[in-house]
């Protein structure tokens, strides 16, 4: 018999190539060699190839389940040869994880939820990690993040509607075989204003705040809260309101915000240049914006004082003083026999809140102002 050698391969992990190396004693060249596993039902043949020079010999083969296999290699392909035969190879196949770490108990919406965890060990390269949820009996992905050189991931859950999700996160961009799943936890993303509030730069409010108004920035806060838009999820708002108006806003926005009364956008009109035109078209709810009267350049308007509010402005048009309605792309809705969204009725929530906490609504003046409300 031929003298040929097998040697002992590294252990690896699951779905890696296993690597087996050895030689043709006498150096022989081209002669068929093949890999064969011991399993419980006997040996069976994984792979074939042809020594090269010096008679060295390669096989890469891919051992789908952690644990331990045996291994030899044999001249030919008939088993056991009669031509030669390699001492038995003992191989370890680690088992390569993929963890999700627990999720907490509950999730407020809009906070920026992530689910967190490991693969170990790391790929090398770039490799990405999806979350999917149990949907319709199947898991779907919905996101996906690269997984860090350690090994960590942190992969963005959808968090603009409440829900209880059953998700997991798996491997993606590689073969069927070699995918890690971790296993599945129930998350809950909860509805709620969370509400923040906070002082506010002169800076940020540049194009509304200027000498000589009514208020000085000190006397202002920003609060950022959560909404409900047009399409049914949630959004994140802004509003810059005078110090004594805090309390009372947000009584009212937890109102219209438990309600779910769409709003179609929430920003300081300084994101409009501090025209109140642009910020009308644009169907922007906001209350601070030191400035004179639209369609009326004589008089000092509510919002310089940070108190007045505008709501869903082209559901909500305005008939100024100079008898034009504002915003132009608002005339649709001057007929108020038509019910649609965001529009303000005596009986929608908005306008309830409003008035509780003391506030008249422009649509008694004789000439009315569907968006606009301001302390009696």
């Amino acid at each position: 018999m031929l003298p040929i050698s097998l040697d002992q391969p590294a252990a690896t992990w699951e779905d890696r190539p296993i690597t087996f190396t050895g030689r043709i004693g006498t150096g022989l060249v081209n002669s068929y060699v093949t890999l064969w596993q011991n399993l419980s039902t006997g040996w069976v043949m994984r792979a074939a190839t042809r020594t090269v020079t010096g008679g060295v010999y390669k096989f890469n083969y891919v051992l789908p389940s952690p644990g331990q296999a045996t291994f030899r290699v044999i001249i030919g392909n008939i088993f056991p040869s009669a031509v030669g035969n390699t001492v038995d190879r003992t191989v370890t196949v680690l088992d390569r994880t993929l963890v999700m770490n627990k999720p907490a108990a509950s999730y407020i919406v809009l906070t920026g939820v992530k689910m967190t965890g490991r693969l170990t060990p790391p790929e090398p390269g770039a490799k990405l990690v999806g979350l999917q949820d149990r949907y319709g009996g199947k898991w779907r992905t919905l996101t996906s993040a690269w997984i860090a050189a350690n090994g960590t991931f942190a992969v963005p859950v959808p968090d603009n509607l409440p829900a209880t999700k059953t998700v997991r996160v798996v491997t993606l961009g590689g073969a069927s075989t070699a995918v890690e799943a971790s296993g599945y936890a129930v998350i809950t993303i909860k509805a709620l204003l969370n509400a923040k509030v906070s002082g506010i730069s002169p800076a940020s409010i540049n194009k509304t705040y200027r000498p000589g108004c009514p208020v000085k920035p000190a006397q202002l806060r920003y609060i950022t809260l959560n909404y409900w838009g047009f399409d049914g999820l949630v959004h994140r708002g802004e509003l810059v309101v005078r110090d004594a108006a805090v309390s009372k806003m947000l009584t009212v926005w937890t109102a219209t915000f438990n309600a779910k009364f769409p709003i179609r956008r929430m920003q300081r009109v300084d994101m409009f240049g501090g025209s109140d035109i642009r910020a009308m078209a644009a169907d922007n709810t906001s209350v601070f914006n030191c400035r004179q009267v639209t369609g009326n350049p004589y008089a000092l308007s509510p919002h310089s004082y940070g108190y007045a509010i505008d709501i869903n402005t082209v559901e909500n048009p305005y008939l100024a003083a100079n008898n034009v309605w504002y915003p132009s792309n608002g005339l649709a809705y001057r007929n108020r026999s038509i019910v649609r969204p965001g529009m303000l009725f005596t009986t929608s929530v908005p306008t309830r809140a409003l008035r509780n906490q003391g506030y008249f609504w422009g649509a008694g003046w004789r000439k009315p102002d569907y968006q606009h409300f301001q302390p009696k």
